[in-house]
């Protein structure tokens, strides 16, 4: 990254510092706790992170950081929305790890036009040597196709599925928020050589498109959370486009 891009992220996190955490993250912070807990000790999950880890491309901001996000506000959600289902714990912690999966995976071919439904095809093949059932990783697979914002998405069939499927979709949507200025932003600027000038033709048109995403969470805990994370980005954008203006707009 740049000196000029990377001085502007620097400002972006201060900005953003300055702005209060969405209750999703201070409301919700035992099952994020145990979701992290599970991304970073669970065999599998550490197996498989090793595996496709170092492929991530940093440059489009769709990385470690940003899988690593999904990954455990996916699991975090699937707790959420569990409770008071009286499902086994074990049960619960085993639809976290498959969701924790998907999460891991579902931005492996990022940069691949149809990034979702070829992402679904490679999760299946990766996921054939790894403690999983069939059903397990179709779970995963599906999820994966439909994942992506504004694209038609296909029902599972099966309740348990169809819950991992919209938490990952709901947890990658969490990411429209704070994350889309203090670090997506600009690792697509650097990755694009975008001027500050060239940015702040574009930051409209990216600001309508965070926007438009409120209306489509899926999850119920989603639905009422998720409009305030990504509010609260918005807000974090609309400071940084006055701050690029002012400095940087002759």
């Amino acid at each position: 990254m740049d000196e000029i891009t990377s001085k502007l992220q620097q400002e972006a996190q201060r900005i953003a510092s300055k702005h209060p955490l969405p209750a999703f993250y201070t409301r919700f912070k035992a099952p994020l706790a145990v979701a992290r807990r599970l991304f970073y000790n669970h065999p599998g999950i550490v197996r498989l992170r090793g595996i496709v880890e170092p492929e991530y491309n940093e440059a489009l901001g769709h990385g470690v950081f940003h899988s690593s996000r999904v990954s455990i506000d996916c699991a975090a959600l699937i707790q959420i929305e569990t409770d008071g289902d009286h499902m086994a714990p074990a049960a619960v912690e085993r639809l976290m790890v498959i969701g924790i999966y998907s999460g891991v995976l579902h931005d492996i071919c990022r940069e691949e036009k149809d990034h979702a439904l070829i992402g679904a095809q490679r999760a299946k093949g990766l996921l054939e040597g790894f403690l999983l059932t069939p059903e397990e990783i179709t779970c995963v697979s599906e999820a994966i196709r439909n994942h992506e914002a504004f694209a038609s998405s296909a029902s599972s069939g099966r309740q348990w599925a169809q819950l991992v499927s919209n938490c990952l979709y709901d947890a990658d949507k969490f990411r429209w928020g704070a994350d889309t200025f203090t670090h997506m932003l600009w690792h697509m600027m650097d990755y694009q050589s975008l001027s500050p000038l060239e940015l702040i033709e574009k930051f409209p048109w990216g600001m309508s498109g965070a926007a438009s995403v409120i209306e489509t969470f899926r999850s119920a805990t989603g639905r009422q959370f998720g409009p305030e994370i990504v509010e609260e980005g918005l807000e974090i954008g609309k400071e940084i486009y006055r701050y690029l203006i002012e400095h940087f707009r002759e």
